[in-house]
């Protein structure tokens, strides 16, 4: 039950008057928590700190101004620690304070009893992530659908995997329907249309992307396999001669380098493919697989129940069986050996994996992973697949514990995506998606949030223009009919208008902004498999707006390290202001000065917006309240319009018409 006692007790846990410091902090930090109390008698009042379901309670201390306070010291060993307040009112009575229900960050509410509690993520100290990455525009290639060459390389890597008996269907035309259902002779549905894609066609768009402000490449499988997706690793160590060679490669990595773009691989660990060198279900290769023998040296990584025909596998899928993560063979197989799978990889220029189903992964596993590439470069990144909250993330009945500074880097930001789909679609209004945000920036270890991959589509996922335009659940959907749908071009125009607005803001936040290939020319596609289909320029407008946020954010230190501060106006209104000021960015190191306000309206009505900047928003810290106070501001300059707006005493006014977005240069003496 929810009392009404707003005038009388508030905590923000985003202000750091309520809590200090805020956000994530390194194990072993002191914390003070405060509550502040206006009117309202009681007895006594605890601040009740809760892990691993064990409950402390601390007395807390009436400081200044009504405000009363507890400090705490993190634990050693990274966690999550909640909290909430106790407020005795009579021996017989207590109420409580806590977060809203459903969110864990920002201002709560009093409840009768224990309620949702705060989140205060509690890191390893020596936790970094690469620099690069926080300054990244990274960009998601799917091998297959993305660039052809003139050589015939495509040709010969079909030979191979004909001769070792595989069905491979070729595209002769780039323009062909992807293959949806069971192909003709086949029972059932197999991903094995290929329509020419080759690591030398990725070399030949390199000067492109570059040009277009992209400074790293997500490359999905690679790897030989026995299908156009890749994720049934056939060969961890061998390029798909589909794809090309090894030489081809290490050809890409220098072409690359050269070009100030890095590449991070798709590394799938938690199981192969039957047909591979190491289960070798079919007998395609001269390996002794798995399923041949129980003397196979990779029998061991598998868990059989009933040899050979009963094993465990991925989802029930018999053709992905799964693999025994913390088996030591596999670990030095792929892990630790010097000339095992990442060893291998990085060695040939690579820099960095994306763990597939990165929950499916043991946490020690992810732990060692770490180790070993950090060990060969700390620039070195792992990213991970995680649909939710990394911080709190549960899997077989267990907290994870990726995201506290000793396994990953950072993850995909699903959630994200869904946010803000929500937002532009009408389903969640701005306060709710500052909520996200806000949360969001306090709950990841900093290090992590500045490279968080914040994606709008993905091989997974619907593009977000078809999601945008059409506000169809693609999962309502049959195959066959997602095959025959038709987006309109009313459709596609309101699709292009929102994923404008939608793609502002994947560049104004921190976190490296993903674009997955084709999104930047307005490529329609629903759920998989027509979300990979081949890379077309349909929009080109849409892609130069692309290229324009991509050079923007990459020649700006505020728009990629810069301090971060949300505000909401209305129903429809999102405010992200990002700055440097006194030469330093979020993580005090040296930065060019430099503040941008993005303002969004998803509204049918054009609104003036009043932002002040002297304001005491939440994440603001007050000794940045105070140097702005200080500062002459002249004007805001929008970087996509080039019109110009004023700002009087720290007050910046706009205009911005309906469905549109808007990202201002804050100009000052």
């Amino acid at each position: 039950m929810q009392i009404d006692f707003s005038k009388q007790l508030m905590h923000d846990s985003a202000k750091e008057e309520y809590r200090s410091p805020m956000g994530a902090v390194p194990a072993g930090t002191r914390v003070r928590l405060s509550l502040a109390v206006r009117d309202l008698y009681f007895k006594k009042m605890y601040l009740t700190l809760v892990t691993d379901g064990a409950e402390e309670n601390i007395q807390m201390q009436e400081g200044e101004n009504g405000v009363w306070w507890a400090e705490c010291e993190t634990p050693k060993t990274p966690c999550v620690l909640w909290y909430w307040f106790c407020i005795r009112m009579d021996e017989d009575t207590s109420i409580y304070y806590g977060a809203h229900s459903g969110q864990t960050s920002g201002v709560g509410e009093v409840h009768w009893d224990p309620p949702p509690p705060f989140q205060l993520t509690v890191y390893d100290e020596a936790f970094t992530t690469p620099g690069w990455a926080k300054g990244a525009n990274l960009y998601q290639i799917f091998p297959d659908r993305f660039a052809r060459d003139g050589s015939d390389t495509f040709e010969k890597g079909v030979a191979y995997h004909r001769d070792r008996g595989r069905t491979i269907l070729v595209h002769e035309s780039w323009d062909e329907p992807v293959l949806y259902e069971a192909a003709e002779g086949m029972e059932h549905y197999e991903p094995c249309d290929y329509y020419g894609g080759t690591l030398p066609g990725i070399i030949g768009a390199l000067d492109d992307l570059r040009d277009m402000g992209v400074t790293a490449l997500y490359l999905n499988p690679i790897v030989e396999a026995a299908s156009n997706h890749r994720y049934n690793t056939g060969d961890y160590l061998r390029v798909d001669p589909i794809l090309g060679t090894e030489e081809d490669f290490a050809l890409l990595m220098r072409e690359a380098r050269e070009r100030g773009i890095r590449i991070i691989l798709d590394g799938v660990y938690s199981h192969t493919g039957d047909d591979s060198v190491y289960f070798n279900k079919y007998g395609r290769y001269d390996s002794l697989g798995a399923y041949q023998s129980q003397e196979s040296p990779y029998y061991k990584w598998y868990r059989f129940t009933e040899y050979p025909d009963q094993y465990q596998s991925w989802w029930g899928f018999t053709t992905l069986p799964e693999v025994d993560e913390t088996q030591p063979e596999w670990v030095d197989f792929v892990i630790e050996g010097e000339q095992g799978v990442l060893s291998t990889w990085l060695s040939r220029g690579a820099n960095g994996f994306r763990l597939d189903v990165a929950d499916e992964l043991p946490d020690e596993t992810i732990e060692k992973m770490r180790a070993k590439i950090k060990h060969i470069s700390q620039d070195n990144f792992l990213l991970g697949e995680v649909w939710e909250d990394a911080t709190t993330k549960q899997s077989y009945g267990k907290h994870r514990t990726y995201a506290l500074g000793r396994g990953l880097d950072s993850v995909m930001n699903y959630p994200f995506a869904a946010a803000v789909t929500d937002f532009l679609q009408g389903k969640k209004n701005a306060a709710k998606l500052k909520q996200f945000l806000v949360g969001q920036s306090q709950n990841y270890p900093k290090d992590m949030y500045y490279c968080l991959m914040n994606l709008l589509s993905s091989h997974d996922i619907a593009r977000i223009r078809t999601v945008l335009g059409t506000r169809i659940d693609p999962h309502s959907l049959t195959r066959e009919q997602q095959a025959h749908f038709i987006v309109s071009d009313e459709q596609d125009a309101c699709g292009a208008k929102l994923q404008k607005i939608a793609a502002g803001l994947q560049f104004a936040l921190p976190g490296m902004p993903c674009i997955y290939y084709g999104d930047e020319t307005g490529m329609h596609g629903l759920l998989d498999p027509f979300n990979r289909g081949p890379y077309k320029e349909r929009d080109r407008e849409m892609r130069e707006y692309y290229k324009k946020l991509a050079l923007l954010r990459r020649d700006t230190d505020a728009l990629k390290t810069g301090n971060c501060v949300f505000y909401e106006q209305g129903e429809d209104v999102l405010g992200v202001l990002r700055y440097c000021i006194d030469g330093k960015d979020a993580f005090g190191t040296l930065a060019q000065d430099g503040m941008y306000l993005t303002l969004v309206n998803r509204g049918k009505e054009p609104h003036n917006i009043a932002v002040d900047l002297f304001a005491h928003e939440e994440l603001m810290p007050a000794a940045h309240t105070s140097s702005l106070r200080e500062f002459e501001f002249e004007r805001a300059v929008c970087r996509l319009t080039d019109e110009v707006y004023p700002v009087n005493e720290g007050l910046v006014q706009a205009t911005v018409p309906p469905e549109s977005i808007r990202i201002l240069e804050i100009e000052w003496i």
